[in-house]
């Protein structure tokens, strides 16, 4: 997940929980298939969205679904968040406030084999 997170230059905390589900869900899938889950590989499924100072992923359009029913939100969230010290985190990352966010679409590597391995599955 910190690869993820360094690569768009933003911390944990300016994620809500439904998406820190998508993240890690892509790297337990990934994981369980033995393949590398890389920035480039989470890429091709899901595309930075950005709201009022928040990130969010949204799935892109050509890949297939990797998770079904991804949860909604999770009831009184804000009530139970706390803050990650700067020293639990094993690389550095900085607060960004404006971030450019690319709306490129990605080649979809439908013939890779590690493409063709992955399955949607239930959260």
């Amino acid at each position: 997940m910190a690869h993820i997170l360094h690569f768009y230059g933003f911390y944990i905390s300016q994620m809500s929980p439904p998406n820190m589900v998508r993240v890690r869900h892509f790297e337990f899938l990934f994981r369980s298939h033995g393949i590398e889950p890389t920035e480039e590989r989470f890429r091709v499924f899901y595309q930075l969205i950005r709201n009022m100072g928040f990130y969010s992923f949204g799935n892109r359009g050509s890949a297939k679904k990797i998770i079904l029913n991804p949860p909604k939100s999770f009831h009184d969230w804000k009530q139970k968040f706390f803050f990650i010290r700067e020293e639990v985190i094993p690389i550095a990352m900085i607060f960004h406030e404006s971030v450019t966010i690319e709306k490129g679409e990605l080649p979809i590597p439908k013939g890779s084999d590690w493409y063709l391995k992955l399955t949607a599955i239930p959260n």
